[in-house]
């Protein structure tokens, strides 16, 4: 009897001393040092960053799903409700940096560019997504920059409307997202068009007219259009183009377009010289105009409307960039931006549309 306890105990004693390593050496329950992958993006502020929060969290609850991947990392979705948010989020998981295998961001605003720089200091692997912030010490540790091609979308936007017919005695409204890199791309992208078609800055200038930031709000840039199209800005003596950087904004003047805010009178005049209405992103809502299946939105005859794709399902690309840094692949383009394509009526039904909205 003494001799089986003393094994009991003996047993007992192995246990504990098992448990009490794998605890010092920091096991988990999938076997060996796993640390999280943080995905960081804005919180569903539009339509477009709701989309990419929910693609963020499919694709963290795929690789948490995944057996070979859970035994390396875990990957947590962090939604930031202002900059100062994102800032706090990404300073507490520095503060516990060695449980930190890598960062996906999505940068609130240019705002972030010191604490991007503090994940570098930090030696944290990361990847930007979409908003691409700039410094020596960013661009010297960045694993990559995914996006979108977000200059094709103004090189396409600006090829459509030279297609169309637009000239230097014609009026471009250029209705810019925000102050980031991304509308700064855009404008950039559609003047590097025009510039290849002859036309020089000055020219372009006297052309392109940008509004205020919309913030990529459907409201805010259905206000900005009725306010330029009440002024004298608005000159109806001219044939009338409309660049959105987004399809919110482009589906904000289409409603008022459809409303009755404006003068009926001006907006006759002003659809009569309307030559094109673009937008970018690949809302469901736009695209159902586009198949002329909107609910009060019809899809219109006297202007073109055409939308640049720049789908939010690109983080999950940004996260598997992350996923292939970590698992030692050495082959990573530090600019890894995604192709666009335009999208009409024409060929709307080969596009998957984010979002959703109930078609007629």
């Amino acid at each position: 009897m003494r001799q089986f306890r003393t094994k009991r105990w003996m047993a007992l004693l192995l246990v504990v001393i098992m448990i009490t390593s794998c605890i010092l050496a920091g096991c988990s329950k999938g076997g060996g040092n796993t640390k999280e992958i943080a995905v960081m993006v804005p919180s569903a502020d539009h339509g477009w960053t709701g989309a990419v929060l929910t693609y963020a969290q499919n694709k963290a609850e795929e690789l948490n799903k995944d057996a070979s991947a859970k035994e390396k990392y875990s990957v947590k979705v962090y939604a930031a409700t202002d900059v100062e948010n994102q800032i706090q989020q990404v300073d507490d998981l520095l503060a516990n940096k060695d449980k930190l295998a890598g960062v996906v961001i999505l940068p609130y605003d240019n705002g972030l560019q010191s604490t991007l720089e503090k994940i570098a200091a930090a030696d944290v692997p990361f990847v930007q997504f979409d908003r691409v912030i700039s410094s020596s010490v960013i661009d010297g540790k960045v694993v990559a920059n995914v996006k979108g091609d977000n200059e094709g979308i103004g090189y396409e936007t600006a090829k459509r409307f030279i297609a169309n017919g637009l000239s230097k005695e014609d009026y471009v409204y250029e209705m810019i997202g925000d102050n980031s890199s991304v509308p700064e791309l855009r404008s950039n992208g559609f003047r590097t068009y025009l510039k290849e078609q002859g036309w020089t800055e000055e020219e372009i200038n006297a052309v392109v007219v940008k509004s205020a930031a919309t913030g990529w709000s459907r409201d805010t840039g259905k206000e900005l259009f009725e306010s330029w199209f009440g002024s004298s800005q608005c000159d109806t003596s001219k044939k009338l183009w409309i660049y959105t950087h987004d399809d919110e904004v482009a589906m904000g003047v289409l409603e008022s377009l459809n409303g009755s805010a404006l003068d009926e009178a001006k907006k006759s005049e002003f659809l009569g010289q309307l030559q094109a209405l673009s937008a970018s992103s690949g809302l469901a809502e736009m695209y159902a105009v586009l198949k002329d299946k909107h609910q009060t939105i019809a899809l219109p005859t006297d202007f073109d409307l055409f939308s640049v794709t720049y789908d939010p399902a690109m983080i999950k690309e940004a996260v598997n960039v992350m996923v292939d840094f970590l698992n030692g692949e050495k082959d990573i383009d530090k600019d890894y931006v995604i192709p666009v394509s335009v999208v009409d009526a024409k060929n709307v039904g080969d596009f998957q549309a984010f979002g959703t909205y109930d078609e007629k």
